[in-house]
């Protein structure tokens, strides 16, 4: 925001909050204009947005010592949505990863995830829609919903409501995101968005798998964010086999180009119901979720 100290001076000045202790600052000052202007538009009920958030978002804006001055943009532009969801899968197997046995409620998975990654969202993406939900929270819901289509979220009816959980497919491409990720200076960088024809899912998510050409190799990748020497996958040796022998088709058609979404999607579902339903249990789950070293992987990402 340009002119931001002129106009922090004039709320200063023309806010004036009383009986709030210590609190007595602009922050504060802010969040109280901030709500009674909040308040005034529910009281008014305004049939339609007198402005629009694009054009808004180009507005030149200043202040002088006891006026805000907005002037709108003479031709205004296209500004895009912000962020794109598929843009947050990534970063968010990965969160879902660090943050496995926190059980945080959906809401709370995206208020703490869109914590890591603030910094590389801009404005647009705090957007409010006219029911009140910024944009950034909504595109989280659509990329979660994507993954648990492919079979990379859990999908059970107290998965879906009210929390998001990694599936043994997930945990596999997250381990490959933490490990990339570990050694890069932004930890939750964003991967940059290019359409691609047919296909709705990260090409590093696609792609997580390839060099799991062996059944150690497969276990290594589990094993690799879990304690040293788990018992799990001793004591799941006969699951683990059965599920790496099946995994092969689904990455194949996570893969695929010549599938359309809907069939892709409803395949690679099935697959890895059929995988849980044959091989990784729930007691699988909460074996592997004792096992993981947490508190080692989150003193490496940040």
């Amino acid at each position: 925001m340009k002119d931001r100290a002129a106009i922090e001076g004039l709320i200063d000045r023309v806010v004036v909050a009383e009986n709030f202790g210590s609190k007595q600052n602009l922050d504060l000052k802010i969040a109280l204009l901030s709500l009674v202007l909040e308040q005034l538009k529910h009281e008014r009920q305004p049939s339609d947005e007198a402005v629009d958030f694009e054009t808004y978002t180009q507005c030149e804006i200043f202040a002088d010592s006891d006026k805000l001055f907005i002037t709108a943009p003479e031709f205004a532009k296209h500004l895009g949505a912000g962020t794109a969801p598929i843009q947050l899968q990534s970063p968010l197997l990965l969160f879902l990863l660090l943050h496995h046995r926190d059980r945080f409620r959906v809401l709370e998975i995206i208020q703490h995830f869109i914590g890591k990654v603030r910094k590389q969202l801009t404005y647009l993406d705090f957007k409010k829609t006219k029911t009140g939900v910024t944009r950034c929270f909504t595109n989280t819901r659509f990329a979660a919903k994507v993954l648990r289509a492919y079979g990379l979220l859990k999908f059970t009816q107290r998965e879906a409501y009210k929390t998001w959980e990694l599936s043994l497919a997930g945990f596999l491409v997250a381990a490959e995101i933490f490990h990339k990720r570990s050694v890069e200076s932004v930890h939750w960088s964003i991967p940059s968005h290019f359409k691609e024809f047919n296909f709705d899912v990260l090409p590093e998510i696609r792609t997580a798998c390839d060099n799991i050409d062996s059944y150690d190799t497969f276990v290594g990748r589990l094993a690799s964010v879990c304690e040293p020497d788990a018992e799990v996958f001793k004591t799941f040796e006969p699951a683990l086999r059965k599920a790496y022998e099946l995994l092969p088709r689904y990455w194949a058609m996570l893969k695929n180009p010549t599938a359309r979404k809907e069939e892709r999607q409803k395949a690679s579902l099935e697959l890895i119901q059929q995988l849980e339903r044959e091989a990784i249990t729930n007691e699988f789950y909460e074996e592997f979720s004792r096992c993981l070293q947490i508190n080692d992987l989150l003193a490496k990402i940040k």
